[in-house]
Order: structure tokens, then sequence, then C-alpha cells
């Protein structure tokens, strides 16, 4: 059994800490709405067969759950910021008005190896209580919903959509002909084609 520090001192892609925290979060989220908290630091989450924490309290407060919250965003932006220097920081001690004052250095880190350096801001600089979890799943809905749209309007910008979605019929005739007309030639090309040999 190992320590975090000592899992991430060998696995320091951006890819396998961004994981381990969505892992971590998933965990925290599912271990709050069974009514308890945890402690969060390098050396109380442990690594046998997969990340996890080893100590527990029952009794979950709302300002514990948003403490935890803060905690494991403050030990992903440590992780983040040291790891790629070849060391190991464990930020969950350090005040939040430091790291407030602090983030814009920590950030650039952040933005080298993970895409959502906005969640961290939101939680350690705005005060937001979130998971990461649902924070991007929140990021994703908002950028399907964007893709929906200009898919519609990717469809109305073309003759044949404009047409089609104002229900008119030569639309169809429109869109019908062209496939007929080549089908036609082909059976016409391959018909001579029969004849001449």
């Amino acid at each position: 059994m190992e320590t975090l520090g000592q899992y991430f001192s060998y696995n320091n892609d951006p890819e396998v800490i961004r994981d381990s925290f969505i892992s971590l979060d998933n965990q925290l989220k599912l271990i709050h709405e069974r009514g308890y908290s945890v402690e969060i630091s390098s050396s109380s989450i442990v690594y046998e067969n997969g990340l996890g924490f080893s100590r527990f309290s029952k009794g979950l407060t709302e300002e514990e759950r948003k403490n935890n919250i803060e905690d494991l965003a403050k030990l992903a932006v440590g992780t983040y910021f040291s790891t790629p220097t070849g060391s190991f920081s464990d930020y969950t001690h350090l005040p939040n008005d430091y790291i407030k004052e602090n983030f814009d250095i920590m950030e650039t880190s952040i933005l080298k190896a993970s895409r959502d350096d906005n969640y961290y801001r939101d939680v350690l600089v705005n005060g937001k209580t979130e998971y990461y979890n649902d924070y991007l799943k929140r990021i994703s809905d908002k950028k399907v919903g964007r893709e929906n749209s200009n898919s519609r309007v990717l469809t109305y910008s073309t003759p044949e959509g404009r047409a089609m979605s104002n229900k008119e019929e030569s639309a169809f005739l429109d869109l019908a002909f062209y496939p007929i007309i080549g089908t036609l030639f082909a059976i016409v090309t391959y018909a001579i084609y029969i004849l001449v040999k």
C-alpha cells in the first residue's frame, strides 16, 4: 500500500492525474451521500487496487462537505503544479487566502495539464461548492446543447434544409431528382456497355 504522493511520483502523466481526481471525486460524492466525511491529505489517500480514502468520520455537516471539496481541489492543484518538476506537494494544509492570492501562478500549470481549470478557480477562488464530476457533466451538457443548436443552424443553412424545414414538397422532389437521374444514367451506361460488347 502506498500514499498518494508515492503513487504520483511515478504516475505523473496529466491524463492519469486527471482520471485519478475524477475517480476520487466520484468516491467523495458517494461517501458524502452516505453521511460520512473524509480526511483529505496526501497521506490519507492510499493506493491499494486503486486510489481511495482511508480515514472516514460519521456525521457530515455542510461545512465539512464544503471543506472536503475544497481540500480535494487543493490537492489536485498542488499535484498539477508540482509533479512536472519531479516533486509532489500537498496543498491541503495551505490557507484558502494563500491559494486565492497565488492561484493565477498555479493556473498556468493546470492549463497545461487539464482542460478543466475553471473548476478549480470556481471552488478555490470563487468559493463555489460543487463536485468535479458534476462540473464536468454540466460543461458536457452545455457543449451538447451548443452542438445541437449549431447542427440545426447548419441544417437550415442548406437550400434543402431550408426547404424541408418549411415543409415544401418541392424540396423532396429536388432531393429525389438527383439520385433518380444518377440511377437512370447508370442503367443506360450499363445497357450501352452490354450492347457494344
